[in-house]
């Protein structure tokens, strides 16, 4: 058993934060899914770095439930704060994010997340929670690539349609 989350977690790419995301969540799935026994796949299937919680409400993992649950509340937080033009108190995301437009604010929150995941994996060499923390930073990385697809897109069209100048 331990055998084959050597071999899984050997046989996936590195992740860097920023890159484009190497392998797709498909290809993660499929290869978690043929390498992990059927107990450990079930426990990473609901593993959603967008949503704390599985069917019955809980995580496998508790110290990935806490961060994800620190940071919704944060989130709130900032919306509630924003509203009532107020300082927001935060628990864990860094005060950084306060001040910075929409996409830079989503952009810390994850460079955030992935920082948090390295303390969550630290000393979990060939665990299953090293096969989750791996499956968040794809997501993570899925959500970065699409950030900058739909600005690389926004850039291509102005570039190929100018806006049209008034006719003198």
């Amino acid at each position: 058993m331990m055998s084959n989350l050597v071999y899984l977690m050997c046989s996936l790419p590195s992740l860097k934060f920023g890159q484009a995301p190497p392998i797709t969540m498909a290809e993660f799935t499929e290869d978690a899914k043929s390498q992990l026994s059927a107990k450990h796949f079930k426990k990473l299937e609901p593993v959603d770095i967008y949503k704390a919680t599985d069917s019955k409400g809980k995580v496998s993992l508790k110290s990935i439930a806490v961060m994800l649950s620190d940071m919704k509340q944060d989130m709130s937080e900032l919306r509630e704060a924003k509203s009532q033009k107020r300082t927001p108190s935060l628990v864990r995301l860094p005060l950084t994010v306060v001040n910075a437009n929409p996409l830079e604010r989503e952009k810390l929150i994850m460079r955030w997340q992935w920082e948090e995941l390295d303390t969550i994996q630290a000393g979990e060499t060939f665990t299953l929670t090293e096969v989750m923390v791996y499956k968040l930073r794809l997501q993570i990385l899925d959500r970065l690539n699409s950030f900058d697809k739909e600005r690389g897109s926004q850039v291509l069209a102005s570039v190929v349609n100018p806006p049209k100048k008034k006719e003198e």
